[in-house]
């Protein structure tokens, strides 16, 4: 998908957080939460054009799981195009709906959630449908990890899950917060 089409999805969607792909500097810095040299199954939410998608797929293990939630239609169109790996799958809906589409043996069985979604978008009640879902597929010691414009999601990430670090990432377009939160106790 080139970087106009991008730009198109992104004056089309309000749900699109960015009006470029974010940077590979970026999806590196967030990455290294990531342990690449066991086999993981984690959940994206909002790929996008699938940069961070990619990344993870050249780094992961064969017996790893990549689950990708995107609610535009057309980046879901372009997953499964551009991403043809066993390892995927690719599910056009919201991400607070999420449990929905897990084995219910996943359900709590998640080491990560990666999301690009505009928290600051969301409705306060949206907010805390979608992390109470990440909250509930994720294991114990499960990291929720997630990438953002401002520190608007600290709040609603203490509430719900009691702890969270943060990490800055300048050099994209637009800068980003990386929050780094993990799942302790039930």
């Amino acid at each position: 998908m080139s970087k106009i089409d991008f730009f198109k999805t992104f004056i089309k969607d309000r749900d699109v957080a960015s009006i470029t792909p974010t940077s590979m500097r970026c999806v590196k810095k967030v990455c290294t939460n990531i342990n690449f040299s066991k086999d993981f199954l984690l959940v994206e939410y909002g790929p996008g054009n699938g940069v961070f998608s990619k990344y993870l797929l050249e780094n992961m293990t064969p017996g790893s799981r990549l689950i990708l939630i995107e609610s535009n239609k057309n980046f879901v169109t372009h997953l499964k195009k551009t991403l043809p790996d066993p390892r995927v799958e690719v599910y056009n809906i919201l991400a607070g709906d999420v449990e929905s589409i897990l084995k219910p043996e996943d359900v709590g069985a998640v080491d990560y959630v990666l999301s690009g979604i505009p928290f600051s978008f969301l409705k306060k009640d949206r907010k805390k449908i979608v992390l109470d879902a990440t909250k509930k597929i994720l294991r114990e010691g499960g990291h929720f990890l997630a990438y953002q414009t401002s520190g608007h999601l600290k709040k609603p990430v203490k509430e719900v899950f009691g702890n969270l670090e943060t990490d800055f990432e300048p050099l994209n377009i637009p800068p980003y917060l990386i929050y780094k939160v993990v799942k302790n106790g039930v």
